[in-house]
């Protein structure tokens, strides 16, 4: 038995999914992965799991008296696989996240779908025990779920920077997923995330739907995401950026794939940073400019300098905006908020269009606002 040391027996039965070191004790040292009940001076609470090297130091499971095994497991998976074969904002998409850890009540678990391969990625140590030894239950859950996997790739622990290893099958070097009129190339081996940003696809479809006509400027592109869905909403030019030359090249294979016109696209690898200077000392402008940039603040500690880094970015991105366009800003930090973002641009003549998070393939609990990650401001420029 863990003893919380905090009153938040209402907050977990809201549907909070972590408890802090700050809040638990426990008898003795804690072991990765451990199951234990955790009680307050009421009784019983919930079923967790340990994470001795986090802050975040218990995640909740189940019910004080529910039976962790593999039929659990198979269970949630398989629910978590099946929400996603009947949402139909998936239906002309190859590529979709199926379990998005605690939005999905799979704590520590998240697990990406690429045509017929699983990619799984365990978030620490602590979810890796848990989780690892039912691998035949969680692949057992997305084949009831609908999901066809033939191949399965473990990435590994969130962060690390391991080849990783199959878990069933022998995934190819290259996936080519489709999104709605697009078509990615995905590398789940050494690909950024899982191999692709799945969580930006509702915006990217914002995106398409505003670039009719438009000059558009993609800023930290990685492959071309935003910058395909443009090229297909009618862009008559797109410029994308990235400091990493494999990127550029996967954006020009991604254009080729979906069979749009090279010549309207112009990839850059610079820092983007560097990029904003020439071009505003060149004055060159686009209609519509789109930054989403990499993590600024992996911990509230740093979200001083995250703050003061996008506020930098998003003013030297508005300088390249063409009079009367239009200003895409995201961020996937967890630490730094909407209102943080819309209070970067105060005092410059903006109109909020339209703000949103991460796909409907990546739910969010309404009792963990932490669980808010990605966020997207789409602005009236003037």
């Amino acid at each position: 038995m863990w003893r919380l040391t905090k009153p938040l027996r209402a907050r977990i039965r809201a549907g909070h999914p972590w408890i802090y070191d700050r809040a638990i004790a426990a008898p003795g040292a804690l072991v990765a992965g451990e199951l234990a009940t955790v009680v307050d001076e009421d009784g019983p609470v919930a079923t967790v799991f340990a994470d001795p090297a986090s802050p975040i130091r218990a995640r909740i499971l189940d019910e004080p008296d529910a039976r962790i095994d593999g039929a659990w497991v198979r269970g949630r998976v398989e629910a978590s696989a099946a929400r996603r074969a009947r949402d139909p904002l998936l239906s002309s998409c190859t590529g979709r996240r199926l379990v998005h850890g605690e939005g999905d009540a799979c704590p520590g678990l998240v697990i990406d779908h690429y045509d017929d391969t699983a990619v799984l990625v365990f978030d620490g140590a602590a979810a890796s025990a848990f989780w690892r030894p039912h691998m035949t239950d969680i692949l057992g859950g997305l084949e009831r779920g609908g999901a066809k996997v033939a191949h399965a790739w473990l990435r590994g622990e969130r962060g690390q920077r391991s080849h990783g290893e199959a878990v069933r099958g022998n995934p190819p070097a290259e996936i080519v997923i489709s999104e709605d009129d697009a078509k990615f190339a995905v590398d789940v081996r050494a690909g950024q995330k899982t191999g692709f940003f799945l969580d930006q696809r509702d915006n990217r479809r914002v995106v398409r739907a505003h670039a009719a006509g438009q000059t558009v400027l993609n800023v930290f592109c990685y492959t071309g995401g935003f910058s395909l869905h443009a090229a297909i909403g009618g862009a008559t030019r797109v410029t994308s950026v990235d400091i990493a030359g494999p990127a550029i090249a996967g954006l020009a294979h991604n254009v080729a794939l979906s069979g749009l016109a090279t010549e309207q696209h112009e990839g850059v690898t610079a820092d983007a940073f560097d990029f904003f200077a020439r071009s505003i000392q060149r004055k060159r402008t686009w209609d519509l400019v789109i930054v989403d940039p990499p993590s600024f603040a992996p911990s509230e500690k740093a979200k001083p300098a995250a703050l003061s880094a996008y506020k930098k970015l998003a003013l030297r991105a508005l300088e390249v905006v063409s009079a009367g366009g239009r200003f895409a800003l995201a961020s996937c930090s967890s630490h730094v908020t909407e209102a943080d973002l819309l209070d970067l641009v105060s005092g410059v003549p903006l109109r909020l269009r339209f703000a949103g998070g991460a796909a409907s393939d990546h739910p969010v609990l309404p009792a963990f606002p932490e669980g808010r990650y990605l966020k997207f401001l789409f602005f009236d420029v003037g």
